[in-house]
């Protein structure tokens, strides 16, 4: 539910911040690219041992699971920090910085509950069963926690909106938006 709202603040502003700093999205897009292949990677064991069977049970795709799991989470911590790093003051930094920290922490946390969860999610899904909540639930209290990440870069995200919508600079000097590049269609 956070993830939505953060989401939902990032897409209200983005008209201002992609016309303003268009390399900064640029970085943003590219991370979240970062996300999906990811998702990908993190579906690719469980989709390989579906496929397979399940017989191969091997080492490497669990870790390869839990390193593509805490990538998810984590990485998406950067795409909120790349669209918003550059608008915010000295407290929205230490904010970003603090939120960034703990979602990595955490992140990795989750990684490492879910490699033993591997084979409970092929399971269920050979047995065509939907409960896969069992297999989720060593991340729960990790989950949680990560709202204080949440909070840190939803207070980080206050700071660069009202800068923007100030006209201020991290340094807190007024500045003048450069004007929108219209590229032909």
């Amino acid at each position: 539910m956070f993830s939505a709202f953060g989401i939902l603040f990032l897409w209200i502003g983005r008209h201002e911040w992609n016309e303003t700093h268009h390399t900064r999205v640029g970085h943003a897009n590219l991370a979240f690219l970062l996300s999906v292949v990811a998702i990908a990677l993190a579906a690719a064991p469980v989709g390989y041992l579906w496929l397979t069977g399940g017989s191969d049970f091997s080492g490497w795709l669990e870790v390869e699971f839990g390193v593509a799991i805490a990538l998810v989470f984590g990485v998406t911590f950067v795409t909120y920090a790349l669209v918003a790093a550059h608008l915010v003051g000295r407290s929205g930094e230490i904010a970003m910085g603090l939120g960034l920290g703990w979602a990595t922490l955490v992140s990795g946390l989750i990684g490492v509950a879910l490699v033993p969860e591997l084979h409970p999610i092929v399971n269920a899904l050979k047995a065509r069963s939907a409960a896969i909540a069992g297999a989720t639930h060593p991340i729960t209290l990790l989950d949680s926690l990560l709202a204080f990440s949440y909070l840190a870069f939803f207070f980080a995200f206050v700071d660069a909106h009202y800068r923007v919508a100030k006209g201020l600079t991290p340094e807190g000097s007024p500045f003048v938006p450069s004007p929108p590049t219209r590229t032909p269609r």
